[in-house]
């Protein structure tokens, strides 16, 4: 379908004026007496109506396009039809017809100009459209015009300054507040300024409040606006921070006797009845009508539907109608709203969803990531439980925004509860490529290993590209292991196909007792070997061990209700990113809804008590109190048939049988049937994309972090059992 052109909008606001102007001239005589107005006589209105109440844009857009071209419509319909069908090319995120549409509504009433919801607008179409910089230029414009209304005035102020706060520029928003707080003097209209700052003061996101804050001093903490940054800091502290409640209602006190504020019953109402008891502007009526709140909880997801990357977000997708549908049944339905960011309006239609839903689901990629965040959107208004193994380094975790998904760290504390937790293990050989992801991990594993008791005594560095020098680099760390006392275990942070040309030239140097670790990477090879028949080079891996997020045969009851319903509707068996879909809308409907102004601090306690309660399908997540997420990731040995859940007992019985006997030179590794379990479980992983480098290009594949993990230490989860009577004895090397 094709959408009403720039010029269109323009011959309209044309036409709309000469109608308009015709009319006040009498020009355009009255209804006959009995006979249906036209809009009684074209049902188009009832439908536009309809539509436009019911949100869907796209058709109110068109229908009210249609409508305002006729002929004898009364003027106050016709500006109605202009107005809405600009508001809904906007709602849907057209904003260059939107843009125009706006300029022809205020052509056609430019009584509307003068008022702040067509400003308002006008500013949101011109940033929608990346001209953030106009849209600025205009609301200064706004600010300074001597004809518009003071109230107007205030409210432009308060946008241009939550602008200029959310980039870094507090001083000048600040200063902006101040020079129209001045200029006003109806007590009423100072108070109304006072409510709405305050309201947009709660959506502000912790850094550009902080930065805010910084500006407050004693001096000046009776004056407007830095009076209500320092109530807004107070109230966000003393909601996480029981020893900071005195100091708020200390604070309360003095503002509502000392304080310049118009409105000194304001810091006592935001006291007792939070912030949602206030208006964010004087437009909140009219935002209800525009996009009416959906009946029961309601979120959005960020998914890639198109691209290389759509076999994934396909299948959260599916996740995700799994849960809902077992919520509906449940009797608490929610709805999604799911957005393709393969799309190129995706930043436009997550901008423009109704304020009601402020919790989103994803990205899942770090290309949408980073224009999510170019774009405002993080830090912004909305909570974002993003699918990636890390935020990058410009965004601070459980502040700005939220994990659901495993991290390197997990990877690297499911192999250290093991070996150091149960085994007894404390040193270990490190063996890694020379790329960013070997490095990157390598210094956490390392970092990681030290802070829990244990020490990395022998490291290598290999080549990836040149296979010549992978029996150096093995024989370097061994020689290493002399002098340090040997090591019981060793880590090797690289894709399956590499690490099976690396692996033989331990048992080339007669080493063949080590227990050799690797990361989620081998766990997806497995699978994918598995899927695909692939044979596998079992007689490496007779004590080796990797991590994984999903188990499709775990004996958790959300798992099994998981896998039957997709078996019971002819899907593909149930994996992990149908799990994350799963697990995040049940989880979305357990953390309930959340206002635009909750701070980080009340996010993470929701989200921690959500986890601690949820049934969960995949790997266990739990959230600390500042926000961090861990996964308690399943261990699984390699074996022909795939990755197959870890026995810890039998496997330290018999690697500890294995170093008993000592292995003699030149000896054969055990067959897998010496050692295989009674029942050996297939998984379902689907292969993820090509790649594991650093930065994380790969959707799912778990990127290490770029810098050394921030926040409070995690404790290893689950908890390791008691140390072995016998702990497992250090490797000595033989060469």
């Amino acid at each position: 379908m094709k959408f009403p052109t720039h010029t269109f909008f323009r011959v309209i606001a044309v036409l709309s004026l000469l109608v308009a102007l015709a009319g006040c001239a009498g020009m355009q005589g009255p209804e006959e007496p009995g006979k249906p107005s036209a809009a009684a006589r074209d049902q188009r209105w009832a439908e536009a109506d309809a539509a436009w109440q019911a949100g869907r844009h796209e058709q109110s857009r068109n229908l009210y396009s249609q409508l305002m071209t006729q002929r004898s419509l009364p003027r106050d319909l016709k500006l109605l039809a202009i107005k809405r069908s600009a508001l809904s090319a906007l709602f849907m995120g057209d904003n260059k017809a939107a843009l125009s549409g706006i300029e022809a509504w205020g052509a056609a009433d430019p009584a509307a100009v003068n008022g702040w919801e067509w400003n308002y607008r006008y500013a949101q179409a011109l940033t929608g459209l990346g001209q953030e910089d106009r849209a600025r230029e205009h609301l200064s414009r706004l600010i300074q015009e001597n004809r518009t209304p003071w109230l107007v005035q205030a409210e432009a102020a308060i946008d241009l300054f939550m602008r200029y706060a959310k980039t870094g520029d507090a001083a000048r928003g600040v200063q902006v507040l101040s020079e129209v707080r001045r200029r006003g003097t109806d007590p009423a209209a100072l108070g109304k300024m006072e409510e709405y700052l305050a309201k947009n003061l709660g959506s502000l996101p912790d850094p550009a409040l902080s930065k805010c804050d910084a500006l407050v001093s004693e001096a000046i903490l009776n004056t407007f606006p830095y009076n209500l940054i320092a109530l807004e800091r107070a109230r966000r502290d003393a909601l996480t921070k029981p020893d900071k409640r005195p100091w708020l209602r200390e604070l309360v006190d003095r503002l509502s006797r000392m304080s310049e504020l118009a409105d000194k019953t304001l810091p006592q109402r935001i006291m007792n009845r939070g912030l949602e008891s206030l208006a964010a502007s004087s437009l909140a009526p009219a935002s209800r009508v525009d996009a009416p709140a959906p009946t029961g909880q309601s979120v959005a997801v960020l998914l890639p539907l198109g691209g290389q990357f759509r076999e994934f977000g396909g299948k959260v997708v599916k996740g995700i109608h799994a849960g809902q549908a077992e919520l509906t049944q449940a009797g608490t339905p929610i709805e999604v709203t799911i957005i393709d960011v393969t799309q190129p309006d995706w930043l436009t239609r997550l901008q423009n969803l109704p304020p009601e839903i402020t919790l989103v689901g994803g990205p899942m990629h770090r290309i949408s990531l980073q224009e999510l965040q170019s774009a405002g959107g993080i830090p912004g208004g909305r909570i974002f439980l993003v699918f990636m193994p890390t935020l990058g380094e410009n965004l601070h975790e459980g502040v700005e925004a939220w994990r659901f998904f495993s991290s390197p760290k997990d990877e690297i504390d499911a192999l250290l509860n093991l070996s150091l937790g149960s085994f007894g293990i404390r040193h270990y050989g490190l063996l890694r490529p020379e790329d960013r992801y070997g490095q990157a991990m390598g210094e956490l594993f390392a970092l990681e290993t030290a802070r829990l008791g244990g020490q990395v005594t022998a490291t290598s560095i290999y080549n990836p590209a040149d296979a010549t020098g992978w029996d150096v680099a093995v024989q370097q760390m061994l020689q290493q292991a002399e002098a340090g006392g040997g090591f019981g275990a060793v880590f090797i942070p690289d894709d399956w196909n590499r690490s099976d040309g690396v692996l033989p030239y331990f048992f080339h140097n007669n080493v063949q007792d080590l227990l050799i670790m690797g990361p989620q990477l081998w766990t997806e090879a497995l699978s994918r070997a598995a899927a695909t028949k692939s044979s596998i080079n079992i007689q490496n891996y007779r004590l080796a061990v990797c991590p994984g997020a999903w188990w499709q045969d775990s004996e958790a009851p959300a798992t099994r209700e998981l896998v039957r319903v997709m078996h019971a509707e002819g899907q593909q068996p149930a994996d992990f990113w149908v799990a994350l879909g799963y697990d995040f809308i049940r989880m979305a409907a357990l953390v309930g809804p959340l206002s635009p102004g909750t701070s980080p601090g009340d996010v993470s306690a929701r989200l921690a008590q959500s986890a601690a309660s949820m049934q969960w399908s995949m790997a266990p997540l739990s959230y600390d109190a500042t926000g961090q997420v861990h996964q308690s990731m399943f261990l699984f040995r390699p074996s022909v048939a795939g990755p197959v859940p870890l026995d810890p007992e039998g496997f330290r019985e018999r690697l500890n049988t294995i170093r008993s006997r000592g292995a003699a030179p030149g000896a054969a590794p055990e067959s897998e049937n010496a050692y295989a379990a009674s029942r050996e479980e297939q998984m379902g992983l689907a292969p993820l994309p090509d790649g594991q480098g650093a930065d994380g290009a790969g959707a799912g594949v778990p990127a290490p972090a770029t810098s050394s993990p921030g926040g409070a230490p995690s404790s290893l989860v689950p908890p390791a059992p008691a140390a072995p009577q016998a702990p497992v004895p250090a490797h000595q090397p033989a060469i």
